[in-house]
């Protein structure tokens, strides 16, 4: 029997569940002592625990009779299935009271047992939680313990490193520190394991990146991410994450118009269309749009910049968008469409200050032999345009030509 329950501690780092699971149940329904049906209820618990099972591993544990339910391990088990049940909580209905559990087990271990072997886990679980708190200060502390303190668990330290970036990015915003760290986690994650954990880990890392400006390292991390996701199938809820870093990524470099277009239209038959309102899906349209545009694709540009507005009537550069579909009427000659679209802006009681709206209005009336609404258009350009713009003496001289025509 201890073979075979080394057997199910060897799955279990594994993460192999369906065997540990099988072996579990076989046992059990063996005829086994009392001390030997404890350890299998000890190990079914971690399992479902693993399988974000919170309440049955609680039930395992609680079955379990005698001095087992003291020993350091129970406490641990116990520590991580309350803070599990506050994690996996749906919106709304995450109970404070079960960190508190959490941690009540956890001080019991660090102030009865300090030279308890898996101590560094029961830091890192404590700073986790004071991370849930806003407590930093707390955090840092217990997560830089337990990179020191003893350990069984060979990820450990990679997980401490992601949560000190974690904590350097959106806390303290240390690019510089928290781009070491998360370079550290993915550098000390043990090859054996699970590569999953590490899609966040390079989500992170690119959101990092991009904020120090290096968008070609920040692209490389995000497409590391998707490769993991795009190689394990169990994971596909990770994809439109992935792939729509990469696309936001893409669309700051030059000339990888396609590649964002192929990205997005990826992103969009991985997720659901929402019914109504939608930040995200108005984002991924005006970048779809944008790129669209870039590549000379005028009618779907148009439709990517209307589903923008559409998913989000309250954008806060709706103008802009109005714009942007005015300009892609243009570039189809299709001049009655863009000016009426840039007079709905007008129309609306728009505060329009950008001298390009009013350029591309002139062009479309001056396309069309409509010279005194062109030179009206013109002169509020040259009205409201920096001195230093780059188009004004283009307007000037469009200006100088609608007047004569008149």
């Amino acid at each position: 029997m201890k073979e075979q329950l080394q057997t199910i501690d060897e799955l279990l780092t594994r993460n192999d569940v369906r065997k540990a699971e099988t072996l579990i149940a076989k046992l059990i329904r063996s005829d086994v002592d009392i001390a030997t049906r404890s350890q299998l209820l000890f190990r079914r618990a971690r399992l479902r625990l693993l399988l974000g099972r919170p309440e049955d591993a609680l039930d395992d544990l609680q079955n379990i009779p005698g001095e087992t339910s003291k020993l350091p391990a129970t406490l641990e088990l116990l520590g991580d299935i309350y803070f599990a049940r506050f994690e996996l909580a749906s919106v709304g209905f995450a109970d404070r009271n079960d960190t508190l559990r959490a941690q009540e087990y956890y001080n019991d271990i660090i102030q009865n047992n300090p030279r308890y072997s898996n101590l560094g886990w029961i830091y890192y679980q404590r700073g986790r939680i004071w991370i849930t708190t806003d407590e930093t200060d707390r955090a840092v502390e217990c997560l830089q313990r337990a990179l020191i303190a003893p350990s069984h668990i060979g990820f450990l330290t990679a997980y401490c490193y992601e949560r000190l970036g974690f904590i350097s990015f959106y806390e303290d915003r240390d690019l510089e520190t928290a781009l070491a760290f998360l370079n550290r986690a993915v550098n000390t994650y043990p090859s054996y394991s699970d590569k999953t954990w590490l899609i966040q880990v390079h989500i992170l890392r690119s959101r990092v990146l991009r904020g120090l400006g290096d968008y070609e390292s920040a692209l490389g991390a995000a497409k590391d991410a998707l490769s993991i996701v795009s190689n394990h199938p169990e994971k596909r809820q990770n994809f439109p994450e992935a792939l729509l870093s990469v696309a936001e990524l893409l669309a700051e470099l030059e000339n990888r118009d396609k590649e964002v277009v192929s990205a997005l239209q990826q992103f969009i038959q991985s997720v659901k269309k929402p019914l109504g309102v939608d930040v995200t899906w108005s984002r991924v349209n005006e970048m779809l749009g944008n790129a669209y545009f870039n590549l000379g694709q005028y009618d779907s540009a148009i439709t990517a910049y209307t589903a923008a507005l559409q998913f989000n009537p309250d954008h806060p550069w709706a103008l802009s968008l109005y714009y942007r579909v005015a300009k892609s009427y243009y570039q189809q000659r299709a001049y009655n469409d863009a000016i009426n679209t840039i007079n709905q802006m007008l129309d609306e009681d728009q505060i329009v200050n950008d001298y390009q709206v009013y350029d591309v209005l002139g062009n479309a009336y001056f396309a069309l032999g409509r010279y005194e609404k062109a030179v009206q258009a013109y002169q509020i350009a040259l009205q409201i345009a920096p001195p230093n713009a780059d188009s004004v003496r283009q307007i000037k001289s469009y200006y100088q030509l609608a007047s004569e025509r008149i």
